[in-house]
């Protein structure tokens, strides 16, 4: 990690600030143009070394090396600035249009400075990418196959077992004595981790989809490493305080000076209604908050109950008609034709204030086209289960009222939990503006480290992974070959 944050130390120190003159110094090109070509070529954090095109630039070095001339040295200075200022934007913006990917399920950051970001979610991703390049430069490990059975389990004894040892031990897994072929407690235990860490069932049993997972090459790793890298520099800017959400990792955590102080579960959306990626800003908290259902919910979910006259289901969740949005003017569900556009066009649907709220007792709002926000719940169960994309597209917060009370207590400010709990028990709606705001990520990072500095490979539940990567290899293939074509 030291390592990583020197190099960047170094590159700002460089290139960040680089005026024209910088580049030739008594007539010669000085040693920050040929520093800005070798970190260029040797950075490896890049998805796409082949959007910044060096040739022209290596060219008009080379030419004006033999030959000082004015016009040249024009050339080579503009060139120097728009490999160096393209470079800039890619550590800072990443290499390719989010739109791409993500369509429409995204909110675009504003490019606030030309800079790499020192936001510590990139610094952990760099420390990640930096212990799969060392594993790659030793060799990787190999392919394990498995002969006669299908599956390995724990109180028996395979002659694969020192290689399967081995194989974990590359990545930091404790499999016990390498030479042993008994699959042990140990290697059982180590077996578990390793399922675990990569978002598979954790039984410890080696079966052929935990096998086909150990056999993925650390080249394929390295490749998701640098996905990811890719789809934080879209997003990511230099906060001192924010919040974090890992949309496939199900967690959240809140770093304030580049630390971790906060965790908790999260659920997210469903496949079907993902939660939108963004940077945004908290402004305030919403205690005993209205559920009011929002268009994409009204008509997938509520109205084909209405229009087939089951009004029991929506009784059941306690979800209301009304000609207001605060459930003054109920409106009983018998009494409305739901096939006449013209008579719902007014009715909110929606939940009052209370612990059969959706809601819960507080949502945390950031204002966006997709409203979508960080919420309590009603469904506590839920988050006992792994796999938690289960929600229309918020994040719901496993724990939210120790969130509010962090978040009210920022800057010195005194608050008990017990001031909280006896404005949430009023059951009253209530507004509370956090001074001063803060800032929120909605990520999908497939890799990243927990609380515990393990490193987790997620599941691509949304597919963005396999588009993204689908897309570069396509494009890299058709770069090869128009290369090949301009050199017949």
């Amino acid at each position: 990690m030291r390592v990583v944050i020197i190099v960047f130390i170094l590159y700002f120190a460089l290139f960040a600030e680089t005026d024209s003159s910088s580049w030739i110094a008594n007539g010669k090109i000085s040693s920050q143009l040929y520093q800005l070509v070798k970190t260029i070529e040797n950075d490896p954090t890049l998805l796409c070394k082949d959007k910044i095109d060096l040739t022209i630039l290596k060219n008009l070095m080379e030419g004006y090396s033999y030959v000082q001339d004015e016009a040249l040295k024009e050339l080579l200075i503009e060139e120097a600035n728009r490999v160096a200022h393209r470079y800039q934007l890619i550590k800072a913006t990443g290499c390719y249009d989010p739109a791409i990917f993500l369509e429409n399920n995204f909110l675009r950051s504003s490019v606030e400075e030309i800079a790499d970001s020192t936001n510590p979610i990139l610094q952990k991703l760099y420390a990640i990418l930096q212990k799969y390049r060392a594993i790659q430069k030793k060799g990787g490990w190999e392919n394990i196959y498995i002969q006669d059975v299908l599956y390995l389990r724990k109180g028996q004894s395979y002659d694969v077992i020192p290689k399967i040892r081995r194989r974990l031990a590359i990545e930091g897994f404790d499999a016990g004595d390498s030479s042993s072929t008994l699959f042990d407690e140990r290697l059982f235990e180590a077996v578990k981790e390793f399922q675990r860490l990569h978002s598979l069932k954790a039984d410890g049993i080696i079966g052929p989809i935990t096998l086909a997972t150990m056999n993925r090459s650390v080249e394929d790793k390295i490749e998701q490493i640098l996905l990811n890298i890719e789809r934080a520099r879209w997003f990511l800017r230099n906060d001192d305080f924010f919040i974090f959400v890992d949309i496939p990792g199900f967690f959240m955590q809140v770093y304030d000076q580049e630390k971790p102080i906060f965790y908790s579960k999260v659920i997210v959306g469903r496949k079907s209604r993902p939660t939108p990626q963004m940077r945004n800003i908290i402004s305030y908290a919403v205690l005993n908050p209205y559920w009011r259902a929002p268009k994409t919910i009204i008509q997938e979910d509520i109205l084909p109950y209405l229009r087939k006259g089951d009004f029991q289901h929506l009784k059941e969740e306690q979800i209301v008609a009304s000609l207001d949005p605060y459930g003054k003017k109920i409106v009983p569900f018998e009494e409305v034709d739901w096939n006449d556009e013209q008579s719902i066009a007014h009715i909110t649907f929606l939940q009052l204030p209370g612990p059969h709220n959706f809601l819960g007792f507080v949502k945390f709002m950031f204002p966006n086209r997709f409203d979508v926000y960080l919420h309590d719940t009603n469904a506590r169960r839920l988050f006992k289960y792994d796999y938690r994309a289960l929600s229309s597209g918020c994040v719901r917060v496993q724990k939210p009222i120790e969130l509010l009370h962090l978040l009210l207590s920022r800057k010195g400010k005194e608050i008990a939990y017990r001031d909280i709990l006896d404005l949430l028990w009023r059951e009253q709606n209530r507004r509370l503006r956090l001074t001063p705001s803060v800032p929120v990520y909605l990520l999908y990072l497939t890799v990243f480290v927990d609380k515990a500095n393990k490193i987790h490979f997620f599941s691509d539940i949304y597919g963005i992974d396999k588009k993204m990567l689908s897309y570069k290899r396509m494009h890299s293939y058709e770069e090869v070959a128009s290369r090949r074509r301009s050199e017949e």
